[in-house]
């Protein structure tokens, strides 16, 4: 309290230094923050994703040849393999089919269509992603098992229904089981309009295709207490299906990836930079962002203490020890610096919200944010992990730009620094 009182008297006295000191670190933090809020975003638990920090995604099956192919997962081996797992929590899977990412329905009128971002899934679907439901209820097991032409649509296609208990998408009708509150296109594995069974009558008529011959994109989420019983049941699910499909071994690990995994690959692929190298331009800029004001902060604090000395000669001679008088100048910056830090992170939040079209889109692969203007919700910017981050960066900001230049001028002698003029 008394080093906080001493900090406040510091900044009516130094007007310009303390306004220089916040803004500088306020930039500072702002620009590390854009950055760690784009990452966070992406890797949070953030509804619907909520799983994302236990997500394992299984795309497709290595096979164990030298050309490295790779062997997509059908339904049945979804259904007889991966879905009969014990240690998962949970168990979904999502057909993989891009002609099916924008399929086109049916407006209220019966005459105009517009596209619509379709999910074809399978009723496990909604206990993996956890959406909020504003009326009626997922498709059930029953509705999937009887090929039912069943749907869950989000509030915003609703809008564009009138209401209508039903809607036609490709040219086939399909019943609204549930209506879901719209996600983010930030959440980028649950987001769509449409969410359908792979089983829905008729749903790949247009393409001469069965429904079990669609491939089928597995994600397991596992806690993380059972993460090495879930390893080790994957490789006797692995040695049963190689077992007795002996001229075929498939290699179930080479794509097995966590959700962390592939969002860093997937930066890696977007700045084309391999073997893990995105982790080093990303410690680079914010070494940068943090590095840089660091030394025009420090500056200033050593010019600053230099007219200090002997104000701090004199306290030294009365018995002052050094640690207590560095204790002093480090707090007095620290309460500057968090000031500057909260400053910073509205700075990092405004220029979210107000740039969010174009930012996240610079640091996604994804189709989704293409051309639009992705939903910010709360739990995005008020995230724990970003409150530790920002608190982080400022404390080291602090130590950079305030401790050497203190602890060197204090090291001066009694005498010499009572001969400094004020």
């Amino acid at each position: 309290m008394r080093y906080l009182k001493q900090a406040l008297a510091m900044m009516r006295e130094e007007k310009l230094f303390s306004s220089i000191y916040i803004l500088g670190t306020a930039l500072a933090i702002a620009f590390t923050m854009l950055i760690a809020e784009v990452y966070y975003v992406k890797v949070a638990d953030i509804a619907p994703e909520v799983n994302r920090s236990r997500t394992y995604y299984l795309p497709n099956l290595g096979m164990n040849s030298d050309e490295g192919e790779l062997k997509s997962i059908s339904q049945g081996m979804f259904r007889d393999l991966f879905q009969k797992m014990q240690t998962p929590e949970c168990v979904t899977g999502v057909v993989n089919f891009w002609s099916f990412l924008q399929s086109h329905m049916k407006l209220a009128d019966g005459i105009h269509d517009c596209a619509a971002k379709v999910t074809i899934t399978e009723p496990g679907y909604f206990n993996f992603y956890h959406y909020h439901f504003i009326d009626g209820a997922p498709f059930t097991q029953d509705d999937f098992d009887s090929r039912r032409r069943v749907c869950v649509v989000t509030d915003k296609v609703m809008k564009k229904l009138d209401g209508s208990d039903s809607l036609i998408l490709d040219n086939r009708p399909y019943h609204i089981c549930g209506v879901v509150e719209t996600p983010s296109a930030l959440t980028e594995r649950a987001f769509a309009d449409i969410i359908v069974p792979w089983t829905a009558e008729g749903l790949f008529a247009r393409f001469h295709v069965r429904y079990e011959d669609m491939p089928v994109d597995v994600s397991f989420a596992v806690k993380a207490g059972k993460r090495k019983a879930f390893m080790q049941e994957l490789r006797e699910v692995e040695a049963r299906y190689n077992a007795v499909h002996t001229e075929e071994p498939v290699d179930i690990f080479s794509e097995l990836k966590s959700h962390y995994a592939s969002v860093w690959d997937g930066l890696n692929m977007l700045f084309e930079v391999y073997d893990g190298g995105i982790w080093w331009y990303v410690a680079a800029a914010i070494l940068l962002l943090l590095f840089v004001p660091a030394l025009n902060l420090s500056s200033m604090v050593a010019s600053r203490m230099e007219r200090r000395l002997p104000e701090m000669a004199v306290r030294k001679a009365f018995g002052a020890k050094r640690r207590t008088l560095l204790a002093q100048v480090i707090m007095e910056n620290l309460a500057l610096t968090l000031i500057g830090g909260l400053a910073g992170l509205c700075i990092a939040w405004m220029a979210l919200y107000g740039w969010r079209d174009w930012v996240f889109y610079v640091f996604s692969e994804s189709d989704n944010l293409y051309g639009t203007v992705p939903l910010l919700k709360g739990e995005m910017f008020f995230g724990p992990a970003v409150f530790a981050i920002a608190l982080l960066v400022c404390c080291v900001l602090n130590v950079l730009a305030a401790t050497l230049p203190a602890w060197l001028s204090l090291r001066k002698p009694i005498v010499e620094s009572m001969m400094i003029k004020k």
